[in-house]
């Protein structure tokens, strides 16, 4: 044999014995994952190990979880195939890593960093930057829990968490608008929300009049739903009194595809869909949902005239997004949004209709050395009408009293650097400016008159915070933000029908400066347990829609005012954490108390059989005071079950102008709220319930119009057929518990069961 072929044969021998040596090793890592599961260690980034840290292993077959011991490893047992393993302890942010079947799995290193108690700016898809797991006033929903509730709306799925509410009972597939005003802990909401709902960190709340269109993001595109109770107006500023919702959409790392079509009763079929795909550095992904329904009468049937007709809406919304990656750690990307609303409004001449253009840019860089940045821009358009009229005696006829034009525009920037310092300081700061301009366009026959009042708001804010890693287990968050709103060129200009003649009211301009400051003291035992304590101020200030609008419901009418300040929060709360029966139990439990000086409210200046007058007031002060209570237990690897209660007691403390209404309950804040939740997921079946409970709450400021108590039960379970696809069957209110929603005076019911079936597509 020459000297050339004995080369190519030492050649074949030596590929031939490496790949037999990989053929062994990953037989060996396949063995050693499926005998001893996944093993591992979890220490901070200063190198100490972290006990107690929460370990779970998701795959097809089912969730398996585990906890760091004292010296920070730990062993997920039974542990085998592809999956996904979370890492999560308090105070520090979620590590996400993807197992893949044949990996070595027995020295699995994670390192956890210290995160603030909340991100202004989520990036999207960067596992180290999500919400933190912190012991009681954080919540989270996944798409498989949005998927397994059975909803239609997002609104009906944020109500399993304790403490959330909209102005009215009533969920947004029926609701007007103006009535999904957000409200956390019972620090009260009209059709203004005092919690501030974002979309991948923008705001999304209404500009004009601080209500939410939950129907804007299209429900196939959410990739999972956080809440955060409690004042964060330290990041947030104005709006966020109550706390934070935040809406994270589906990232565009691989290709995917996500559509839902079903149709339900009283005629609604909706379909809902999203879908990306990346192709070198850039990507893109698109979303849409549009939906119908005729809908149903709200008023009893024994008290319904000829003029009462079924409340309903249409939808139609979508959005396209266009990123870009920018080297290892940053991206770019500009998204373009739509949004088309219209609704009937229970008669012949009530019903309202919305559209919404906006536009979104983002950037996020970082690097070690100088951090991470983020920016966003956002600009949206408005056009909102709306028609009001009054019910005759025996409600056999209508007049139209009001129709409302309502144009408003809003532009707005949030800018946000944090970096890690000493390896135990998470230190942020950034600055956000809104400017929005609208103004209420009426026709008022009542007063014969049109009717035309507006102005423009500016808004600028400075915040910082640090998280510091004090000791082991010992987190201590500094946060402050100070803002400065200005209200400017406020008018009202009111032209008598048949008249060439108008009468011009200039309103001064009026400036408020807010210091928002927050302190956090959060301890994790390696026991599985964890305390937390927070005091913090915050503020809000009135909506163009509270300064200038007035608008009238069934024989209710509202008026604005236009010499309202801002409110400012005083509060604070204090919980435990508490992980029980191997890992499979956990319990949370707070303390929390707000007062709110100046809150704005609607206020009965008369009250009479055919007209009840309200004015938009600063009703001195009030106060919320309660506990809230959650569990979650996974009972098995297929099964779990969470429950919540939240007691408020929600009251008037002060008010001068009218003392009657100290000691009243807040309107729409029942004191109790009960929910639970089950589960149950396997290879080819899924099926979820919910339940929600709420106690007695009040229509008005008086006390006087009692809604009394509402229950709903969900239920919904749906079969894989291959080819990632399924049906289901959802029902909503499966008791038909028809519960009051509200009085205007007329006591006006929630909605009847509603049921519906359809198919699920889910590719990636």
């Amino acid at each position: 044999m020459n000297r050339g072929a004995r080369k190519k044969s030492r050649s074949k021998l030596a590929r031939a014995i490496g790949c037999a040596v990989a053929l062994v090793l990953v037989c060996l890592g396949t063995m050693a994952q499926e005998k001893g599961g996944l093993r591992g260690k979890v220490t901070d980034t200063t190198g100490q190990a972290v006990a107690g840290a929460q370990i779970e292993f998701r795959a097809e077959a089912g969730v398996l979880v585990a906890r760091s011991g004292e010296d920070g490893s730990f062993a997920v047992e039974g542990a085998s195939g592809a999956g996904v393993l979370v890492v999560s302890f308090a105070g520090f942010g979620t590590v996400t890593r993807e197992i893949r079947a044949h990996m070595a799995t027995d020295n699995l290193q994670i390192v956890l960093a210290p995160a603030a108690s909340l991100q202004r700016i989520e990036v999207k898809g960067t596992a180290e930057d999500r919400v933190p797991a912190t012991p009681t006033s954080e919540y989270a929903i996944s798409s498989e829990a949005i998927e397994q509730s059975g909803s239609l709306v997002v609104d009906d799925v944020l109500r399993q968490v304790p403490g959330f509410s909209t102005f009215r009972r009533s969920g947004s597939l029926f609701a007007n608008p103006t009535s999904q005003g957000i409200s956390l802990r019972g620090v009260g909401a009209s059709a203004t929300s005092r919690s501030i709902v974002l979309l991948d960190g923008v705001p999304i709340n209404d500009p004009f009049g601080g209500w939410v269109y939950w129907a804007r993001v299209p429900r196939e595109a959410i990739e999972t739903i956080e809440v955060s109770n409690g004042g964060a107006s330290d990041l947030y500023g104005g709006g966020a009194l109550g706390g934070v919702v935040n809406l994270r959409t589906r990232a565009g790392d691989a290709a995917y595809g996500n559509l839902e079509a079903s149709y339900g009763s009283m005629n609604t079929p909706d379909v809902s869909f999203a879908g990306g795909v990346p192709f070198g550095k850039w990507s893109v992904s698109a979303a849409g949902q549009a939906y119908q329904t005729d809908g149903y009468i709200a008023v009893p049937e024994d008290q319904r005239g000829s003029v009462d007709t079924a409340i309903g809406t249409g939808v139609l919304a979508g959005m396209v997004e266009l990123r870009r990656a920018l080297g290892e750690r940053g991206s770019a990307f500009v998204r373009g949004s739509g949004f088309g609303q219209s609704g009937k409004n229970g008669t012949p001449l009530q019903r309202n209709d919305t559209t919404i253009p906006q536009l979104d840019l983002g950037l996020d860089w970082g690097s070690h050395e100088a951090g991470n940045f983020s920016v966003r821009v956002y600009g949206s358009r408005e056009l909102y009408h709306q028609t009001f009229s009054s019910i005759g005696t025996g409600r056999d006829s209508e007049t139209l009293t009001n129709a409302q034009t309502n144009p408003s525009q809003q532009i707005g920037f949030v800018g946000t650097w944090s970096r890690l310092f000493a390896e135990k300081h998470r230190v942020a700061a950034g600055v956000e400016a809104v400017d929005v301009r609208g103004h209420s366009a009426e026709a008022n026959y009542a007063a014969s008159a049109d009717v035309d009042a507006g102005g423009r708001q500016h808004t600028f804010g400075f915040f910082a915070q640090d998280a510091w890693l004090v000791g082991h287990g010992w987190l201590v968050t500094f946060g402050a933000r100070v803002d400065t709103w200005n209200n400017n060129t406020g008018y009202q200009d009111r032209t008598p029908f048949g008249s060439d003649t108008t009468t011009t009211v200039n309103f001064p301009e009026r400036t408020e400066t807010a210091f928002s400051p927050r302190v956090s003291v959060l301890k994790s035992f390696g026991s599985g347990t964890a305390v937390n304590a927070s005091v913090y101020r915050g503020f809000r200030s009135p909506t163009l829609n509270e300064l200038y609008r007035n608008f009238r419901v069934g024989n209710v009418l509202t008026l604005a005012n236009p010499a309202l300040t801002g409110e400012h929060l005083t509060g604070g709360e204090a919980g435990l954490s508490q992980t029980l029966l191997r890992n499979q139990l956990t319990v949370r439990g707070n303390f929390f108390w707000s007062d709110i000086a100046d809150p704005v409210a609607n206020v009965t200046l008369t009250s009479t059989p055919t007209l009840i007058t309200r004015q938009k007031q600063n009703l001195g002060e009030t106060q919320a005071r309660g506990f809230e209570l959650a569990g979650q237990m996974q009972v098995t690897s297929r099964v779990q079950v969470s429950a919540a209660y939240l007691f408020v007691n929600s009251t008037v403390l002060h008010f001068a102008a009218n003392p009657v209404l100290v000691g009243n309950f807040l309107p729409q804040v029942p004191q109790n709220q009960f929910s639970v939740q089950a589960s149950y997921a396997a290879k080819k079946w899924n099926a979820g319930v919910q339940a929600r409970f709420l106690g007695n709450q009040f229509d008005d400021d008086l006390n006087t119009l009692p809604l009394g108590r509402a229950f709903s039960l969900d239920a919904q379970v749906s079969r894989e057929l291959g080819w990632h696809t399924s049906l289901f069957f959802a029902a909503q209110n499966v008791t038909n518990d028809r519960f009051y929603t509200a009085a205007t005076p007329v006591y006006l019911m929630g909605p009847p069961v509603f049921v519906r079936g359809g198919v699920r597509i889910a590719w990636r």
